[in-house]
C-alpha cells in the first residue's frame, strides 16, 4: 500500500512566484508580474502587470499607490489602489486610501478608510458607480 500526501489544488503557477521577504524594505517604483507575495515594506509606487496577482501578507506594509490586476490584502496599505480585475481585503487587511476596482470583497473584520469606486464594465469605460465606504 502506498501512502501519499494530498496537496490542495492551487490556481497559481508556483514556479512563477516573486517573494519580498519579511524584514525587507524597498523604496521607489516597483513592478511585479505573475504571482507576487509581499511580506516586507514597500514605499512608493507599486505596479503589478496585467494578468498578475499581488498578495500582501499580514506583515506587509505598503506606503504608496498600487496599480494591480488582482490584489489580495492581508496586511496594511496607506495609499490609493487601482485594480483592473478585483480587490480582496481579508479580515486582517487594513486600507487607508481610495480604491477603484470592478469587483470588491471585504471580509468580516476588514478595515477600509476611504472611497470605493466600482466600475460596472472594463476599467477603460466611463460608466462608473461611486459608493462611499465608511469605516466600522
Amino acid at each position: 500500500m502506498k501512502l501519499g500526501v494530498m496537496r490542495p489544488q492551487s490556481t497559481f503557477n508556483e514556479t512563477a512566484i516573486n517573494i519580498v521577504a519579511e524584514g525587507t524594505r524597498i523604496e521607489g517604483q516597483m513592478t511585479f508580474n505573475d504571482v507576487s507575495r509581499i511580506h516586507g515594506v514597500l514605499v512608493g509606487q507599486v505596479h503589478a502587470l496585467e494578468g498578475s496577482t499581488l498578495i500582501l501578507s499580514e506583515t506587509a506594509v505598503v506606503e504608496g499607490s498600487i496599480h494591480a490586476d488582482t490584489l489580495i490584502i492581508d496586511g496594511y496599505v496607506q495609499g490609493d489602489i487601482i485594480a483592473k480585475t478585483r480587490t480582496v481585503i481579508t479580515r486582517t487587511g487594513r486600507v487607508i486610501g481610495n480604491i477603484k476596482t470592478p469587483s470588491m470583497t471585504l471580509e468580516f473584520g476588514a478595515y477600509l478608510e476611504g472611497r470605493c469606486t466600482m466600475n460596472l464594465e472594463k476599467p477603460s469605460t466611463s460608466n462608473q458607480t461611486e459608493k462611499p465606504v465608511e469605516s466600522p
